[in-house]
């Protein structure tokens, strides 16, 4: 990890500046959602774990869930300055780590589809995403390049 990279745990959200690195590790079915401005180095990233948050269930970590977190996210983009107007977004994530028999929808595809609703219901545009699969996935996201480089064992680097 680089001197200027700020870790994302699980259920996390960050926001980082400038020359800044926004960094998750080891996600699998979890979606990465990184917004940012596309005109000044401001980003923010979330690292969701389950599509929605339960209606009734008091959380005091709501960004573990997408639809509360990804709400959190725009308002984080919102106190850095930004407007919502000069958001876009990638994701990352949301694999299918275990082959399971049933005829429910993996909770991996679940988050992805979760997360762009939650974006487009905003009319934030996902400008790339490397998402779905069986693997495993480290996603280091500079604000500076608007540039997330994209590690797995299996499938290589790439930069999105």
């Amino acid at each position: 990890m680089a001197p200027d990279s700020i870790k994302v745990n699980m259920g996390d959200l960050k926001t980082g500046r400038n020359a800044e690195v926004l960094a998750a590790y080891g996600v699998g079915s979890c979606i990465i959602v990184v917004c940012y401005d596309r005109h000044k180095p401001v980003a923010a990233m979330l690292h969701g774990i389950l599509p929605e948050k339960p209606g009734t269930r008091k959380d005091a970590n709501e960004n573990k869930y997408l639809d509360a977190g990804i709400e959190n996210l725009v308002k984080s983009m919102i106190k850095e300055g930004v407007n919502i107007k000069d958001m876009d977004a990638k994701i990352f994530g949301g694999a299918k780590m275990f082959d399971v028999k049933n005829d429910a929808e993996a909770i991996g595809e679940r988050n992805i589809k979760k997360a762009k609703e939650c974006l487009a219901s905003k009319g934030i545009a996902i400008m790339g995403e490397d998402t779905g699969s069986n693997y495993g996935r480290t996603i280091e996201f500079s604000v500076s390049t608007k540039q997330a480089v994209v590690k797995s064992f299996s499938a290589g680097t790439k930069t999105i």
